[in-house]
């Protein structure tokens, strides 16, 4: 699902008429979040772990068989 946006449509009201405060008031509240999160992850884009999360098929353990459920403890 691919969805495009028109150039300077960033919100989108989808039920009701907000009037401009309304609208004013949203506009303050996203732009301080997105603030409040720039400032906890310093900037950076991503956030997510600083190794990649590959292995080689060749060190890791395939099938282990079909009884083995019945040997795991419930969390």
């Amino acid at each position: 699902m691919e969805t495009t946006v028109e150039p300077g449509q960033l919100i989108r009201v989808v039920k009701g008429r907000p009037d401009t405060e309304a609208l004013a008031a949203l506009t303050a509240v996203v732009l301080a979040r997105a603030a409040a999160y720039e400032g906890e992850h310093g900037g950076t884009a991503g956030g997510g772990p600083a190794l990649a999360g590959r292995r080689r098929p060749e060190r890791v353990r395939g099938f282990l068989g079909p009884r083995t459920w019945r040997g795991l403890r419930p969390a």
